[in-house]
């Protein structure tokens, strides 16, 4: 338990650690409204990537590089970030993806329902649910790296999209 600690606080979202103990400060949002109607946030639905591969398959820091990657791909095709430097992207990687991203929703802002049941998606506009993926159809969740910050992204599987890493603009 000492080795979790950090700064007085438990270092709960490690890879060595686990997100399902409570932490020391506590959860940002009570159990009842997790249970009940969840938690909604205002984001912006960037796109999804295609995975070929079961993310639960993978070790952790190949599911956080596939998952940085996506983010990657999709903020590029929607013109979102320029990089520098032509960042290199492994060929392990690569063949656990689909070669281009899927964009129909790109830059749409969205309503993200967070319960203990599911995530869902749905357009601010219309109210239409984009996704509405069940807990047990995600296997892994990451935010971005230094240039994607503001980025998270998530791998599930559903009817229309098969299994894919869906990206969200958070900031």
């Amino acid at each position: 338990m000492a080795a979790m600690r950090q700064n007085g606080n438990r270092s709960d979202w490690g890879k060595n650690g686990s997100f399902m103990a409570k932490p020391d400060q506590g959860w940002i949002h009570s159990d009842e409204k997790l249970m009940s109607s969840g938690v909604w946030y205002s984001v912006r639905y960037i796109g999804c990537v295609e995975v070929k591969v079961s993310a639960r398959t993978l070790d952790f820091d190949t599911r956080t590089e596939l998952v940085r990657e996506c983010i990657h791909r999709v903020c590029e095709a929607a013109g979102l970030k320029t990089t520098a430097k032509k960042r290199k992207t492994g060929k392990k990687i690569a063949r656990y993806l689909a070669d281009h991203p899927n964009m129909v929703y790109a830059g749409s802002n969205v309503n993200l329902n967070v319960s203990t049941e599911s995530l869902q998606l749905c357009l601010m506009e219309t109210s239409e649910m984009l996704a509405n993926h069940h807990m047990t159809g995600i296997s892994f969740a990451s935010g971005g790296d230094a240039e994607t910050m503001d980025f998270v992204a998530y791998v599930a599987k559903d009817d229309k999209n098969g299994r894919a890493c869906h990206v969200l603009e958070c900031g």
